[in-house]
């Protein structure tokens, strides 16, 4: 399945491929790329046939370099709002039910690296480098600000967005930021059996994980176990077909309902 110039999609074995498709241009993402990545993710969501999304960058250069900055007027404010057209990127990719996955293949700066954060899992190649330099060009991280000390130490957070520096993948996966560095040449692949491991699994099972893990952040131990949100899947038609194939020793066939 194809999109519009700046947005390749491909569905494949329950899996979507979401790919940046600005190479000449470092996959910066321009207002046509926010609006068609707001428009793709909301639609992909509503997907029963998609159980993972996976986004990343053509080419081998960078997944994402951010807001493109050729896209600001002659006073050098932006032309476009930073989340497209409805509602921002960044918080569309992270409310969405269905798992995510960054695909890191390359420079994944400023709004590349928000759009990673946003994503469930990261995975990277080993030439790849991540981090906001919105200091540098006088812009704001408003998203990453929030985002990255919660997954990494809160100190070090604060350094890369007080610097603008991106680190390597190294100590990237030293840090948890990502959670896999691979060779360039086997990073897709990889990537594809991670996202085929997910989706396997009961779609009912995984979204109420999802929404219990990040609607139970911040809150004290206690109320955190009293939530219950996401899907019910204690009295799904996928919780007795989980059980009966244990039993027959036989892969289960998931339906999400």
């Amino acid at each position: 399945m194809a999109r519009a110039d700046d947005i390749e999609v491909r569905v494949a074995d329950q899996v979507a491929w979401v790919t940046i498709n600005r190479p000449q241009r470092m996959n910066a993402l321009a207002r046509a790329t926010f609006a068609q990545l707001v428009e793709v993710s909301l639609e992909l969501d509503q997907d029963p046939g998609v159980k993972v999304v996976v986004y990343t960058g053509a080419g081998e250069r960078a997944f994402s370099a951010g807001v493109d900055l050729k896209e600001l007027d002659a006073a050098g404010r932006m032309t476009h709002p930073m989340g497209g057209p409805a509602r921002n990127l960044n918080e569309v990719v992270l409310e969405m039910a269905t798992p995510t996955i960054a695909a890191i293949n390359g420079v994944a700066a400023g709004g590349g690296c928000e759009l990673a954060l946003a994503c469930d899992i990261r995975v990277a190649a080993s030439t790849a480098r991540i981090g906001l330099p919105e200091a540098r060009v006088g812009m704001g991280a408003n998203f990453g600000s929030v985002v990255l000390p919660q997954l990494i130490p809160r100190g070090v957070a604060l350094e890369l967005l007080y610097t603008g520096e991106l680190i390597d993948m190294a100590l990237a996966h030293r840090l948890g930021l990502v959670n896999h560095v691979f060779e360039p040449a086997e990073l897709m692949a990889q990537t594809a059996g991670l996202a085929r491991r997910i989706a396997d699994n009961a779609p009912l099972s995984v979204q109420r994980m999802k929404a219990m893990a990040f609607k139970s952040i911040g809150l004290p131990t206690a109320a955190a176990l009293r939530l219950s949100v996401g899907p019910d899947p204690y009295n799904s038609e996928d919780r007795l077909e989980g059980a009966r194939a244990f039993v027959e020793k036989r892969k289960p066939r998931f339906q999400g309902r």
